[in-house]
């Protein structure tokens, strides 16, 4: 079994939206039904990430980030095994994410390092 990285992105203006209540509790059912689904291929259900953040540059210069005039924003991750890219779009089309208008699922093979 190989182990893929799913990186979740969205437009930029829909990082700084919280959800009512209400759709946070629709939202945790759907990730909760999808882990279930995929109990034995989720390794990491990883994490949202929060909008703001630094960038670490090469010569040691930090700046804050992400960069405001991104078209999309890096939402969250996961990490899962599948036999192929083939599985892990399987599972990558069942996520939540995927209905969130505007949003994307990145789909990266991990070396195993």
């Amino acid at each position: 079994m190989q182990k893929y990285m799913l990186i979740y992105r969205g437009p930029a203006e829909a990082a700084n939206q919280m959800p009512s209540p209400e759709e946070m509790e629709a939202i945790f059912k759907q990730w909760n039904a999808w882990k279930e689904e995929f109990k034995a291929s989720i390794l990491d259900m990883g994490d949202g990430l929060k909008p703001e953040g630094r960038v670490l540059q090469s010569d040691g210069s930090v700046t804050d980030g992400p960069y405001i005039e991104a078209k999309e924003v890096l939402g969250g991750f996961s990490i899962v095994q599948a036999e192929s890219y083939e599985g892990a779009l399987e599972i990558a089309r069942a996520c939540p994410i995927r209905h969130e208008p505007g949003s994307t699922v990145e789909i990266r093979e991990l070396f195993g390092f």
